[in-house]
């Protein structure tokens, strides 16, 4: 059931939606990872530490590894953050709705409520007059445009119920009249083989000479037993499709029904779903609560989510009725919070109420001075995580300074702390450019002054540096250098200065050529660094698969043997693994003098030192081929 994805706007959620977020930060403060989870090498994250999380953007209740949230009790499906964002911000922008009309329809909504709940007790029966009245009032609901016409269903489903057993009932009397009938007619047909019996007896007999008519008569009763035969079946095969005939009403009735509550909880229409559920209860008396759903369905698993409680009419009015109190109790919170000027609080708290009830009365009545508070609050917010990502950080002092003004549990002192330190971060490379500078050195000059940028764009002082930076050319040396060292194959020397050699990015050949650079001395070294490991745990196989492991690469690619952290390492391994080399050495020197016995024997020694050696064996079953067919 895809309607689950209405409870994407659950609470809590939207703590993550503070405004698009460019790529350089997540919603949770932190330095933004690809999808890999690796660091982001952007040239504008140079000398960045990750900043601190501010602005209450911890998530206590979400999921990341399954992307769901937990609210009453309840697992949900958490959906797309920019929906749930755009309807607690229209929300904000909404005027409430209070009017005269509004009001009736609240007041008329919780007559029923009220009314339901009175009769929702053990042994409590509605009769079929008092459900009518209930289905009217609904109907009247519906007049209502915010009412989404879901009164009238509901009030339509109960009249459907209603029709369906009153149809049953006819059914069961047509059903019990005919058994009167089958029972004349069993009757009949007993006494008429009870008059064939007696003749054949001598109490005027077929043929009776005293008698001539008596053999018509008996002939008369044995048609007259083979018609009530015939009825009788009729009746029966009537009475049959009477009862199937009801089971199919009654069973489409209450699937129906039970539907239309499920749509009613998925939907967040909690009012109609109580009082479906309760209403339910009176209409189908047999005690049968349990619903049929799909064990794959989202609906099923909302209701085994609440402590493996089965999905039942029950389970429905408990979500319900335990929802509306949570939404209330929210809004509750709201109103103290705001009495207190704590924004931050009531921000989260009308979150999670919007988020769940945004059909609830006290979520739509809330009043508009209170909206226009929490919204201005909630923009400043947006635009405090786009400042700091921007690294505006005297416009994010500023905004601090604004938000604590408003809400007197907000805490800058962690966030003052961090704009602070990369201010002076900035001024201090700042200070160390214009030294290189002064000495001539231009390499050293460039990389200060550009980081100094990168750490706090909008430093008043870069100013003064422009025209030194003006004076330099950052490109063509750089590019002149990249091409020297890339046709000398020194890939390990621009992987080293990869940051400085970003620049070549300016021409597409080279920018290509930087890429592949990068990203095979980067794998190399994750490569060499898993070796490492495997051969430190492993001081008996682990050298001898990294030197087997190590001699394929070069094979196939011949960059490898030009890097010499590859070269040293595989010296390295082959010392470490010194008998299962000297014993592969062996065999390929045998195999290339045709020599395939003692090959064969080489590479039977080289793999009891690391049997799984992929060398050993393809060279094992090499020569054993050779061997047998007799090539040699």
């Amino acid at each position: 059931m895809k309607t689950l994805q209405y409870f994407s706007l659950l609470p809590l959620v939207l703590m993550t939606a503070t405004g698009q977020m460019p790529d350089s930060f997540d919603a949770s403060g932190r330095s933004a990872q690809t999808q890999n989870g690796v660091q982001n090498n952007d040239p504008m994250r140079i000398g960045e530490t990750p900043p601190p999380q501010v602005f209450g953007m911890e998530l206590p209740l979400l999921d990341p590894s399954s992307d769901t949230v937990s609210y009453g009790g309840a697992k949900f499906d958490v959906g797309n953050n920019a929906l749930v964002r755009e309807r607690f911000e229209k929300f904000l922008t909404q005027e409430p709705d209070d009017s005269e009309q509004a009001r009736l329809y609240r007041k008329q909504l919780q007559q029923i409520l009220d009314y339901t709940e009175r009769h929702s007790g053990s042994g409590s029966k509605i009769g079929s007059k008092t459900l009518v009245k209930i289905g009217m009032g609904l109907y009247k609901l519906s007049d209502y445009p915010a009412d989404g016409d879901q009164g009238g269903a509901l009030a339509s489903a109960i009249v459907s119920a209603l029709d369906a057993l009153r149809a049953n009932r006819r059914r069961d009397k047509a059903t019990a009249e005919l058994d009167a009938e089958i029972d004349q007619l069993i009757d009949k047909t007993n006494k008429l083989n009870n008059r064939n019996t007696s003749r054949g007896k001598g109490g005027g007999a077929a043929g009776d000479i005293k008698n001539p008519n008596t053999g018509n008569v008996g002939m008369n009763n044995t048609f007259l037993i083979a018609a009530n035969t015939t009825k009788i079946a009729e009746k029966k095969t009537q009475q049959g499709a009477n009862n199937a005939a009801s089971q199919a009403s009654l069973a489409v009735a209450r699937l129906n029904y039970q539907g239309l509550a499920v749509w009613f909880l998925l939907q967040r229409r909690y009012d109609h779903a109580v009082i479906g559920a309760r209403v339910y209860r009176h209409i189908f008396r047999d005690g049968d609560v349990t619903m049929n759903l799909d064990k794959d369905s989202d609906a099923y698993k909302l209701f085994t989510g609440i402590s493996g409680v089965p999905p039942s009419i029950n389970a429905v009015d408990t979500m319900a009725s335990n929802l509306r109190s949570e939404v209330d109790k929210s809004m509750d919170a709201v109103y103290g919070a705001l009495a207190q000027n704590k924004l931050g609080v009531a921000t989260n708290r009308l979150i999670a109420a919007v988020a769940v009830g945004d059909y609830m009365q006290s979520v739509v009545s809330f009043p508009a001075e209170h909206r226009k508070r929490i919204d201005a609050y909630w923009q400043l917010r947006k635009r405090a995580l786009t400042t700091l990502n921007a690294r505006d950080y005297d416009g994010v002092e500023a905004i601090a300074a604004e938000m604590k003004k408003m809400d007197v549990d907000f805490d800058d002192s962690t966030l003052l702390s961090y704009t602070s330190a990369r201010k002076r971060q900035s001024n201090f490379a700042l200070r160390s450019a214009r030294k290189a500078f002064e000495a001539g050195n231009d390499e050293e000059f460039r990389r200060l002054a550009t980081e100094a940028a990168v750490i706090w764009p909008r430093n008043p002082n870069l100013d003064k540096g422009e025209q030194e930076i003006a004076r330099v050319d950052a490109f063509e040396p750089v590019m002149e250098e990249f091409r020297r060292l890339l046709a000398r194959k020194e890939f390990r020397n621009i992987y080293n200065e990869r940051e400085r050699f970003q620049v070549v990015a300016a021409d597409n050949e080279l920018k290509k050529q930087y890429t592949e650079v990068v990203e095979f001395v980067g794998a190399t070294d994750i490569m060499l660094a898993s070796l490492k490991t495997g051969s430190e745990t492993d001081r008996t196989v682990g050298p001898c698969l990294a030197y087997e492991q190590m001699t394929l690469l070069m094979k196939k690619d011949e960059r490898y043997s030009a890097d010499k952290v590859f070269t040293d390492a595989y010296g390295q391994y082959a010392a470490q693994a010194h008998d299962f080399v000297q014993a592969l050495t062996r065999a390929e020197d045998c195999e290339k003098r045709a020599e395939y016995g003692s090959a064969l024997s080489c590479y039977f020694r080289a793999r009891c030192f690391f049997p799984k050696s992929t060398m050993a064996q393809d060279g094992i079953e090499r020569m054993t081929k050779i061997i047998i067919s007799a090539t040699y």
